[in-house]
């Protein structure tokens, strides 16, 4: 881990550049109702809610805050998974608890084919490398309408006589209700459940942008929440990144944290992988807007439709009763 020196990654507007090294792709996955930008590494700290600025703004971004994948396997018969994945982080520079990306991870995943549409703007794929033999394809899809993102991650053993195990697919999730400036950022909280995996609310105060959450395909292995942080530690980073989540047997692990910067992980333990086989997870974030009323209805209105519904209803029956009587 360390900071990252200042150097502009590739990102198309709005999606947000990152300052530090290497420089990665960052693209726009958009609909009416959303746009989500994904860089190579899948890992986002853009998402805008209802309508995108042309440039990146805080204000209007529900993360920045990250949501950033994170893989974690060894060898068996040899390298355990902090020798081989160290921290797990595919991305190499992540917010980390910052509003800016420069966190740099030291994830060792080379970009093989970087991140591009394959589905007019609302589908992108990325594949990756690890130096131990695994491949990561990657693939991010924006519903065709609504705030729904699904990321399906393929991973495949490369080698021809490894066998990975102890793999632990996990999803660190900072969302940011109210926005992402400074005044806004600290004013999520977050809950878990089974089903329905972290959500992560804030307060209608006027700068409530919309609600989020994330699940995977199946009830997650481990999972676990924090609550303010710098305040206090990012302690869902650190779960993530060490795989020492709270017991879940356990009643303190299923908490409410903020409000504050309130982030969680979810984590899915994976079958071993043999000589040329892979796997298949899927990961859905969710926003939840606010549906508000922009213009009040004048005095009356309601009294005013009802009298023409009624009216209506008078002339269609006595034209019935002209063409049938």
């Amino acid at each position: 881990a360390g900071w990252a020196s200042p150097a502009h990654a590739l990102a198309t507007p709005p999606c947000s550049t990152v300052l530090a090294m290497p420089a990665i792709n960052i693209i726009p996955l958009t609909n009416r109702s959303s746009t989500y930008c994904v860089s190579d590494y899948g890992w986002s700290d853009t998402w805008f809610v209802a309508s995108a600025p042309v440039r990146h703004d805080p204000r209007l971004d529900v993360f920045s805050g990250d949501d950033a994948p994170n893989l974690h396997f060894g060898i068996r018969g040899g390298a355990p998974w902090p020798e081989v994945s160290g921290f797990g982080w595919i991305s190499p520079v992540i917010d980390g608890g910052m509003l800016e990306s420069v966190h740099l991870t030291g994830s060792p995943w080379v970009v093989t084919t970087p991140v591009h549409f394959t589905v007019f703007d609302t589908t992108a794929e990325s594949l990756l490398h690890h130096p131990a033999g695994m491949d990561l394809l990657i693939t991010t899809s924006i519903e065709l309408a609504g705030q729904g993102i699904t990321q399906t991650f393929v991973l495949t053993n490369a080698t021809t006589d490894l066998t990975f195990e102890d793999i632990v697919l996990a999803d660190y999730f900072n969302f940011h209700p109210n926005g992402s400036t400074a005044e806004d950022f600290r004013k999520g909280t977050a809950t878990y459940s089974p089903l329905g995996g972290i959500r992560t609310t804030g307060p209608d105060d006027g700068t409530l942008i919309a609600n989020g959450s994330m699940r995977g395909e199946r009830v997650d292995d481990l999972h676990g929440t924090n609550a303010s942080f710098p305040t206090v530690p990012d302690i869902a980073f650190d779960m993530v990144q060490t795989v020492t989540y709270p017991d879940p047997t356990l009643p303190d692990a299923l908490f409410t944290a903020g409000p504050g910067d309130a982030a969680g992980g979810l984590a899915w333990r994976l079958d071993p992988l043999g000589p040329g086989e892979r796997a298949s997870f899927s990961v859905f974030k969710l926003a939840e807007p606010l549906l508000r009323t922009s213009v009040a209805a004048p005095a009356g209105l309601p009294l005013m439709l009802a009298a023409g519904f009624a009216a209506l209803i008078a002339s269609r029956g006595a034209r019935r009763r002209r063409q049938f009587g």
